[in-house]
Formats: structure tokens, sequence, C-alpha cells
């Protein structure tokens, strides 16, 4: 391929056009007559996702076997970055296998509630974490020469509103929450690609917000990689270009390519903008080409054991009263349908199609484990099934202990869709109620990508919580399970006893203006700050034996800070513990958490070893984000660092000085610290001030324009008629996929149809328009909007206009 400048010189303005979109749901545009190759980009976060269709199915047929690893929720309860780095490796060897050059992942987007139903794909509520897990998974991928996709940019928070919601955001939150794991990870491990998210932030959707993708990301950032929108979060692809946006996927909006070609032409565009964008697409094909060994191959069950490995170390035991580890003496009855439908992995976009799973049924039987099965319930239902659960009740009286695989299913967890509330099904509750009222011990082994509520847990004899722990995690539970392997995995997000403990809960997908009240304070920072009883805290996890902390002592030298501390394994077996730095804040001119993580590490300690553990961070990690002058300022003062095992599990403490400004001046006034200092935060008047501009108020749009959901489209008669036209289409494939012979594939294309169908009402025309490839034109929106306001003629006449768009470069 020629030299970028040369090109850019060859290159016409159509060409340049057709270069910043996708030609179908994968693959980007080439120019084959100057040798310019099209890239193939595919999910995801956990393993390749590579559909075989260019149109891009959800069916498990429609896909490539590939690895299906622990979601990222569950690498991040290991605390141990180098699997996700590992796991970057293994996933790159897969992609240059089946020739892909840019894996859209990782997540790095902070939980900010634990409702939102894509938080399996995310890693920690703490942006440290965040942070660490997403640069190493991208230097894993990326040192095997595949790009990566860092998304979704940014302050993506719930899913129920994605497509046309505002995240109302202070700047101060956003500098020291939401961006700052982009930061890391750009700065660190230079992503090919940013992929920015669908929704609005402080009023300018991401995919043509300047500030956000220009003025933070590549000035201040310094990054010069590609910026691709998320499948359909276009908008006015003209003020994406010139705001940063590259390249627009999945493409094939001919409305987009000529207002492109128009502007560049009239000089809306200006030309040196528009080469901007096609210079950095091209720097983005010489990497792929470059550095990316073609095909290739990669031995399947290495990886399989690598997705266990991790599975093993990231499973998290949440309680123990000695019932675990298994002494295989027990007489043992397992309950639940999860035992042999565990559920390894989330719905939605990530979903992988591997050669094999391996069920703790499977682990089971292969170990020659002898024990009675009840299904108890049916996990892809909420509903209750009076004669599973009476049998299982009825074996009971045969055991004396009871191993229940239970959890959430995709159903209720998913990509596209929010969940309604923190609870297991009822089916699950009424039974383990009865379970443990049988006097029987009773363990849950829970399957789920985010937290639940836990009403029976004090009457619990153990709880091992696997996430979502890949294809072999039925492998994984019964090694910790029968004490093969010492868990040693710890929560990376707070669990509250209920939603209505969050810090969010009073304005969580109440409607698409989404009010970040809580400003900084997100999980742990939260609850440390009310003071809330929370059922585990930040970094809890109990292993099979015990460690002990002594001898803390600290250093500086320049800005660097390091910890050292010494860790004894006391406890009867070898086991692994994951030691927390956390540094208390002083009172200074600015609101503050009480304490916030600074460092980590994981340690391996043979029974009775001792190990001197050492932790690093920067004294500038201690800054704050001034917001009147935009900067970062570190106020002097007395700071207290503590070794942790949790964020509740302070073991050792240390007073250090820090050197910093001697007098920084507040930017808030009287009213916001007081407001700020402790909850309750959701105080509009307080928000208002501390965001800078009146809050916008959710009013009922009496037009119907491609921006409103397919949901408001029910308002008007006509607009009635369109909603059930194509509720209708989508409802119909759920049924056909339920009426299959039960298998894999029908449960597949089952939870993946229910994702669609909960999705769809949420989804903007406009969003539905730049996500359909062509199929679904602007034109045929334009027209459904004013079809729905009642306006048949202004509504028919862009219906019936057929403008064909110019020939792709590949095309012609």
């Amino acid at each position: 391929m020629k030299s970028k400048k040369k090109l850019l010189n060859l290159l016409t303005i159509e060409e340049k056009a057709a270069l910043l979109e996708g030609i179908d749901s994968w693959n980007t545009n080439g120019i084959p007559r100057l040798g310019i190759p099209k890239l193939f980009l595919t999910d995801g976060p956990h393993g390749l996702r590579k559909v075989r269709s260019a149109g891009g199915g959800f069916a498990v047929s429609d896909n490539a076997h590939s690895t299906a690893f622990p979601t990222s929720v569950t690498v991040a309860s290991s605390w141990n970055p180098e699997y996700a780095k590992r796991m970057g490796e293994a996933i790159a060897e897969e992609c240059n296998a089946e020739e892909v050059d840019v894996l859209l992942a990782p997540g790095v987007n902070i939980k900010r509630s634990p409702l939102c139903g894509r938080n399996f794909e995310y890693y920690s509520e703490d942006p440290l974490v965040s942070g660490k897990f997403g640069t190493a998974f991208v230097q894993g991928v990326q040192s095997r020469g595949v790009g990566c996709s860092v998304k979704h940019f940014a302050a993506n928070s719930n899913e129920n509103f994605r497509f046309v919601g505002n995240s109302i955001v202070d700047e101060r939150a956003l500098r020291e929450i939401y961006l700052r794991a982009f930061e890391s990870v750009v700065k660190e491990a230079k992503p090919y690609t940013v992929m920015c998210s669908y929704n609005q932030l402080n009023g300018v959707f991401a995919s043509q917000n300047k500030k956000l993708l220009s003025s933070i990301l590549r000035e201040e950032w310094g990054y010069e990689g590609v910026v691709l929108t998320d499948w359909g979060a276009t908008c006015d692809r003209v003020e994406g270009v010139l705001a940063g946006c590259d390249l627009d996927m999945p493409g094939g909006v001919w409305h987009n390519r000529k207002t492109v070609i128009e502007a560049a032409k009239t000089g809306k565009l200006p030309m040196h903008k528009l080469d901007q964008a096609v210079e950095r697409m091209l720097g983005l094909v010489e990497q792929c080409t470059s550095k990316k060994p073609k095909g290739g191959g990669y031995n399947p069950e290495s990886h399989a054991q690598l997705s266990c490995e991790i599975a093993k170390d990231s499973a998290v035991l949440l309680k123990n009263d000695g019932t675990l580890p298994l002494s295989g003496k027990e007489n043992l009855l397992v309950v639940g349908e999860m035992f042999e439908k565990m559920r390894y992995q989330g719905a939605g976009s990530s979903l992988i199609n591997p050669p094999k799973v391996i069920t703790p049924m499977n682990a089971f039987d292969e170990r020659g484990v002898s024990y009675i099965y009840e299904k108890g319930f049916r996990c892809f239902y909420t509903e209750r099934d009076t004669a599973l659960e009476q049998a299982a009740l009825n074996a009971a009286k045969q055991a004396d202990t009871i191993l229940f695989f239970g959890g959430l299913s995709d159903f209720e967890e998913s990509e596209g869709f929010d969940r309604e509330h923190m609870k297991l099904g009822a089916n699950q509750t009424e039974l383990l109620n009865a379970l443990i009222a049988t006097g029987k011990k009773v363990v849950l082994v829970l399957f789920a990508g985010a937290p639940v509520e836990l009403p029976f847990f004090d009457k619990l004899s153990s709880m091992l919580n696997m996430y979502l722990p890949g294809m072999y995690g039925g492998e994984a539970a019964a090694a910790l399970l029968y004490g093969e392997v010492t868990p040693s995995g710890k929560l990376a997000e707070s669990w509250p006893m209920h939603n209505s403990s969050t810090s969010c809960y009073a304005d969580y997908n109440r409607s698409a203006n989404s009010n970040y009240y809580e400003s900084i304070y997100v999980g742990y920072r939260f609850y440390d700050k009310a003071g809330t009883t929370l059922r585990f805290p930040f970094g809890y996890g109990l292993s099979y034996t015990s460690f002990q902390y002594s001898n803390l002592s600290f250093s500086q030298s320049g800005e660097t800070i390091t910890v050292k501390t010494d860790v004894t394994n006391i406890g009867g077996r070898s086991g692994s513990e994951v030691i927390q730095l956390y540094v208390k804040n002083n009172r200074g001119k600015v609101f503050k958490a009480d304490k916030e993580l600074r460092a980590f590490t994981k340690v391996f300690l043979t029974e009775g070893e001792t190990k001197t553990v050492e932790l690093t961070f920067n004294q500038s990690d201690l800054s704050y984000w001034n917001v009147k002058e935009q900067r970062w300022v570190l106020e002097n003062g007395t700071y207290e660092i503590a070794v942790a095992a949790s964020a509740a599990d302070i073991r050792l403490n240390a007073s250090i000085t820090i050197t910093g400004e001697k007098e920084a001046v507040s930017p808030y006034s009287a009213d916001i610290m007081a407001a700020y200092d402790k909850p309750p935060l959701s105080i509009p008047s307080a928000f208002t001030d501390l965001v800078g501009y009146p809050l916008p108020v959710a009013v009922s749009k009496s037009k119907l324009t491609i921006e409103s959901t397919l949901a408001e489209f029910k308002r008007t008669l006509m607009g009635r008629i369109l909603y059930t036209g194509v509720m209708h289409v989508i409802q119909k494939d759920y049924k056909k996929a339920k009426a299959m012979p039960d298998s894999l594939e029908r449960d597949t294309r089952m939870k993946n149809s229910h994702f669609v169908v909960k999705m769809m009402p949420y989804n903007s025309i406009r969003s539905m328009c730049m996500s359909s490839g062509g199929k679904f034109t602007y034109q045929t929106a334009i027209g459904f909007a004013e079809l729905a306001n009642g306006n048949l003629i202004k509504g028919l006449k862009p219906l019936l206009k057929r403008e064909k768009p110019l020939p792709l470069p590949g095309e012609q």
C-alpha cells in the first residue's frame, strides 16, 4: 500500500467518504483501484464472535467456533490483570485464524448501578481496576497484531435508554470516575480504535461530541487512532467528522455518505478535516495489514484450559461455615437446572459459539461423584413449578448436604435492556427457603453477571459466586467445591442489600435524562460516605485458608510512593490473597470520598509462607479535577495509607504527608460543599449548580421525529400500526425459536429474540436506520415519522422517492 500522503492526493472525495463508513455489518470499505483493502471488525469482550454471514445474525449456527472465556466481571474478580492480557493474546490468535482485523473490545464503562443489563461485560465500579484490566487486555490483543476498540466512550451506564439517553454528569465526576479508565487504556495501551457510545453526554451525542472526541481524547490524551461509532450511533454524520469521529458503522447509509460528499464540496466540511479522518483510517489499515500474521492456527484446548484457569482464580467464596470444601463423603442432593444448563456467558452482541461446554454435571460425573439430582426449577423461567419443587423437597429427606445451582437467566440480564430489580426469580427463592427449612446444609452456587438480593443468606451454609465463568465453568466450579483449588477471587464491585441502597436509586432509568446526582460517589465511594450496610463490600472474598498482614512501611522517591507489607499464610493450605491499597483523603477545599483504591496486587503463598508485597502509586493519583481552573490539583496535607483485605477490612495503616499546592481555591460554593459533604445526594438545586446549567426536563413531545423511540410511536393511531407491525415481526422470531426442539440452538435463538424484543421499543427510528446497513433508509425513517404524525402526503413522498446511491469503490 502506498504512503498515506500519496493516497490522500490520489483519492477522490467520493472515495474518501466511502473510506469513512462500513460496507456491511462487519467490513469497512476498501478502494481496490489504489490497493486499499477493507478491514474486518467483530465482537467481543470475552471471545471472538465471528459471524459467517455479512448480514450478521445471532444464531449459534451463524458464528464460528471460538473459546468462550469468563466475562469481564468474572476476570476482574481475579484481581490479576495478567489474566486479561493472556486472554487477549489467546483471543487475538483466534482472530488471526479467522482473519479478523479489529476486535470490538474491551468495555471499560463504570458500574453505576447493579441494574445495568450489560454489567457482566464491564470490569468494575472502580476506574483503577477497570483501567488496569482494560489496559492489559488491549496489550494482549495488540501484541498479536490485532487491533482493539475500547468502548463505550463515554458515560454509558444503562441499556434501556442507551440509544436516546442523555447522561448529565458534572465534569469532576466525568474526569475522575467515568473517563479515568479510558484515559489509562488510551495512554498506556494505545488501542487502534476507540468506540463512542450511543448516548448523549451533557446534551450532545457522543458520536459528534467535540469536547469528548477532540479536546479530551486527542488534544489532552494525545490519542492518534481511529474513533468509530457504536453500531447505529451516528446522528449528524458531518458534525461527527468535524468532532473527530472517523468511521461510521455499520455504514451503508447513503444519506450519511452523501452529506459528507456534499459538505466537502461546499466547504461546510473543510477538506483538511476530511483528510484528517481519512488519514487516520489509512493508518488503521496500515496497522492491521503490516503487523498481523494472516491465518495461522491455534490450540483450542489450551485456550479452553486458560478459560478454566481464569474461572478458578476468579470465583468468589462469599460464605463458608466449614461445609466447603466438600469431602466426597456427603449424602449429596444437587438442585437447580443450572447444574446441567450452566449460564456461562452473557447475551447480546458478545454471544460466543464454543466448540464444547463443561457443565457442573459433566464435571461431577467425570469425577465419579455420587449425588441425587433434581431440577427444582427451569432456568429460563421465573415462574414456579410445584411438581419440580416437591420432587426436590422429597429428595432432600435422603441428603445431608444440598448444592443449589442458581442465578440469573438471559431473560433477566442482557445487553439491550436493564434489570427491573435485583431479585432472583421466585421459583428459586421460594425453593431455596423451603430447602433451608429442612435443616440440611445448603450451599448456593451462583451464576450471574451482577449482584443479586440474598434475603436467605444468613441461613445458607456456604455460597460460591461463579459469576459467568466461560465454557469450562463447570470444571472450575467442581474443582473449587471439592478443594482441588482454593478460592481466591474478590469482588470488584460492592453488593448492596437492596437496589434502594444504591447512590443512583432515585433517578436510575426513570427517563431518558439521566441525572448523575451522586457525582463522584459511585460504588464504595458512596457506601463509605453514607455508612450503608452492605451484603458484601468492594474487594471482599473468602478463602479456605487465612492471611495475616504485618510490617507496613512506605517510602517516596520523586512522585512515586512505594508501600511494603508482609503477608503470611497462617491457614492450613496454599492459597492466594489480594492485597488492596487505599488512600484516605484529607479534608481539603473540595468534597471527597473517604478513601479510594490506589494500587492492588495478588500473591500466592504456601502454608506458613511469608512474602513481602510491594505496591506503588504516583502522588499525582491523589489529585482532583478543579472545574474552575480546568486542571488537576494536588492538595497539601496528611493522607492515610491503608492496606486492606477489602474496602471494609483494613489491616494496617500509616500517615503520609503530601506536598502539593499550598492554597488551592475551592471551585465550589458553600451550598455545593454542604450538599455533597454527606448523603443524601439527589438534590436538584445543588446538582444544577454542580453541572453549571439548568437540568433538562422530560417533556412529552407532541410531534414524533426520527429521534423518537419506537415505543413513543404508540401515541398516535398510525404510529401504533407501525409499532405493532415492527414488533410483530420480532415476536414472530421469538415464537418460532420457542417452537424448535430443545437444543442449544433453540435456547440461543430464544434469548437473542428476547434481547431484540426488549431492546427495540427503546430504539430511536434514527438509530434503527443507522444500524440497518441501508435496508431501512433515512428517507423511509422520515416517511415513517410523518405518517405517524398523520401527515399522509408528507409521509408517502419520501417513502416513494427512490434515490440511487453512488456506487461504492468496490462496486464500480
